[in-house]
């Protein structure tokens, strides 16, 4: 049996992806199994996806940008990696494409379809971005994390709501053993802050300015009941280690990348985050309560979309980005304040999040992967 894992280029798309496969390969018990990764050259793919050797095909498939200079470098990217996949389906069986979502995910799947090769789409985000849209119609299944609002009659009857995978091991770590990977207190509350993968430049300025705030500060020195586990990302992690250094009563760890989640959420009692589909399903799983800053930056703003289905749900609150580190300060400052210091709260959206959580979405997408094959082998 051969599957083909299609997407990358983002963390975002490659972690649920890699949780899927794990699924897959226990789900297939030691049988005789190969997993293709089609995925792109840039590093986070390199770093996550080296280990699979030959498996892993670097494609020179470039996003979609809609500017005359870009738009030749993307229909030639397009076309040779297309060619490329119709050569390996020619001179390959292969049972079924999971098409990750993203730019990357488009010509196996597409080409898949073409061939009548089952197509399983992984769609987590609350709304589908331009790939995706392009791949609904060619997916026999779509997973999603939320309903879709407005899925016409053909897509509704295609859609399961499993959740976005995550690997096994990010839930239900014992704090003491989480604290103890991470070199932290175990007795005290903490206060986690991430930007995903890369980090968040906005989220990174916006903590910075808070740390001159005394207010905030008295909950993280020395008699007060908290501690801050901050993963900044590689690009700023010297720049925020020096605001950290100016305040050395802060009780705070810096770390520009963590491969270990399963410990930060094991120790988290509150967590300030962007709004990525996988940080959702995490927090979903873990029951963590947030407060939650969807990047800004997108047109369609689907990671406000993807807040807002926590929110909704009682266990996030939000906070609009402004793209200004005094504005964005103070309207986390306005939230942090409260939940600091009313557990009760916090304890409620724990429990809303823990309710809202799939963690076991990972196998029912693989018994989904299976159910394609199985109808595409008749």
């Amino acid at each position: 049996m051969r599957i083909v894992m299609a997407g990358g280029g983002t963390g975002g798309h490659l972690y649920p992806g890699l949780a899927v496969a794990e699924a897959v390969e226990r789900r297939a018990e030691g049988g005789n199994l190969e997993i293709i990764w089609a995925a792109t050259p840039r590093a986070v793919d390199q770093r996550l996806l080296a280990k699979f050797g030959e498996r892993y095909v670097r494609q020179p498939v470039k996003p979609l940008v809609l500017s005359l200079g870009k738009l030749w470098g993307f229909w030639r990217g397009w076309r040779e990696t297309c060619g490329y996949w119709e050569r390996y389906f020619a001179a390959n069986r292969v049972d079924c494409v999971v098409a990750l979502g993203g730019y990357a995910a488009g010509p196996a799947a597409h080409v898949a379809a073409k061939r009548g090769i089952g197509v399983v789409l992984l769609n987590p985000d609350a709304l589908p971005g331009r790939a995706n849209r392009f791949l609904l119609k060619r997916a026999d299944v779509v997973v999603t994390q939320w309903a879709f609002i407005g899925a016409g009659e053909d897509l509704a009857r295609r859609v399961r709501i499993l959740g976005c995978p995550i690997r096994r091991e990010l839930v239900g770590r014992p704090r003491e053993d989480g604290a103890k990977r991470l070199g932290i207190e175990p007795g005290l509350q903490t206060l986690a802050i991430t930007g995903a993968s890369l980090g968040a430049k906005t989220i990174n300025d916006a903590v910075v300015e808070l740390l001159e705030d005394s207010e905030v500060r008295r909950a993280f020195e020395a008699g007060g009941a908290w501690q801050i586990v901050h993963l900044s990302g590689m690009e700023q992690a010297a720049e925020v280690r020096a605001a950290y250094a100016q305040y050395p009563q802060v009780r705070g760890k810096v770390m520009d990348y963590c491969d270990d989640m399963a410990s930060v959420w094991a120790v988290t009692d509150l967590a300030i985050a962007r709004a990525g589909a996988s940080t959702c399903a995490e927090l979903t799983a873990c029951g963590v309560p947030s407060i939650l800053l969807p990047y800004p930056f997108h047109r369609d703003m689907h990671q406000r979309a993807n807040a807002m289905e926590l929110a909704k749900g009682g266990a996030a609150v939000i906070v609009d980005d402004a793209k200004d580190a005094n504005a964005n300060a103070a309207a986390i400052k306005s939230e942090l304040k409260s939940l600091l210091y009313e557990e009760t709260r916090r304890q409620a959206m724990a429990e809303a999040a823990k309710r809202m959580g799939k963690p076991d979405a990972a196998d029912r997408i693989a018994d989904e992967i299976f159910a394609v094959i199985a109808r595409s082998s008749r």
